[in-house]
């Protein structure tokens, strides 16, 4: 079998209204390089299936569906849907694209995989995007994208990302010996800040400032994070913990740093909405290492609430343990 330039990945689940544009902008793109698309059909109650078998039939060699007869977005299985497809990637580059979302320029591709062909020491790439709403019209609001050439972790810390995940293109790190990835495999949401800093950790990334791809901003229906799930972050402090976890199994004093400052946001936010006790507060709070850092970066970058925190009297305790058992360092 020839060796396949990029895997694109397309997770979908009840998306007929979308799935059309999503496969043909795909299709419409001009490149020299090889590639194969991957969707993932997570047991839609739709029609989906129904298009993507029509698509499947007529483009044989480019195409290829795992038609799923259990949903793994609401199972228990190992793998979401987004990770089965990604283990049977078979690409050099990796790219993800929701059955929601859709590219605009027809040399995406060919852009991106340049820039990695012609920059080993990067890991990967991205662009900007516009948001559009469910019939495709331009909205007004502005993606949490990163607007420099380099995406820092400074820029994750601020909790902006390099793009949106339609728009970053990596190296099939499955494939490089000794990669940790063993996180991406928990089935943490947000799935994709669990991706850029996995990658961030160990590699660079570039952004590049041309808008070639279109995020669908559905709030109701289909598979996308923004249609499913409703982050709770005063009461999540899971993904954050294992973040942490993996932040030090780096080694890299930034990164821990970093991963304890947005661990300790939302033990705060938590504690400020009552979704911890004092007792469970005091027993997370323990595991963060970096004090001080950790108090000058979540005051630089969560400033309203720092303010808040400073006059609420549901949180003296909070503070009165800070100030009393806190070595600062």
């Amino acid at each position: 079998m020839d060796k396949i330039d990029l895997s694109i990945l397309i997770p979908t689940y009840n998306q007929e209204r979308y799935i059309v544009t999503a496969l043909n902008s795909v299709l419409a793109q001009k490149t020299k390089y090889t590639y194969e698309v991957l969707v993932g059909e997570d047991a839609s109650t739709d029609g989906t299936r129904a298009v993507l078998e029509q698509y499947e039939a007529k483009h044989p060699h480019k195409i290829k569906v795992y038609y799923r007869e259990v949903n793994l977005g609401a199972s228990n299985a190992p793998l979401s849907n987004h990770m089965d497809l990604y283990n049977r990637a078979s690409g050099k580059y990796v790219i993800f694209l929701e059955g929601d979302d859709y590219w605009l320029d027809e040399n995406k591709l060919s852009v991106q995989i340049d820039f990695l062909e012609n920059h080993p020491e990067y890991i990967a790439v991205a662009h900007n995007c516009i948001t559009v709403d469910a019939d495709g019209r331009k909205r007004k609001e502005r993606y949490i994208e990163c607007k420099d050439t380099e995406y820092t972790l400074k820029h994750y810390l601020n909790n902006i990302l390099p793009g949106q995940l339609a728009t970053v293109m990596m190296r099939n790190i499955y494939k490089i010996d000794g990669f940790p990835t063993y996180m991406w495999e928990k089935r943490l949401v947000p799935g994709d800040r669990i991706f850029y800093f996995t990658l961030l950790a160990n590699g660079k990334i570039y952004c590049i400032q041309r808008p070639m791809s279109a995020y669908r901003h559905v709030i109701s229906g289909g598979s996308s994070f923004s249609a499913n799930v409703r982050y709770n972050f005063s009461g999540d402090e899971y993904w954050h913990k294992e973040l942490l976890d993996y932040a030090r199994c780096t080694g890299k004093k930034s990164f821990i740093i970093c991963a304890e400052t947005l661990y300790f946001a939302c033990l705060v936010r938590g504690g400020m909405h009552n979704a911890i006790d004092f007792k469970r507060f005091r027993i997370c709070f323990s595991a963060i290492n970096n004090k001080l850092s950790v108090l000058k970066n979540f005051i630089l970058v969560y400033p309203s609430v720092a303010c808040k925190v400073a006059h609420r009297r549901s949180l003296t305790r909070i503070e009165d343990y800070w100030r009393k058992h806190c070595a600062f360092r």
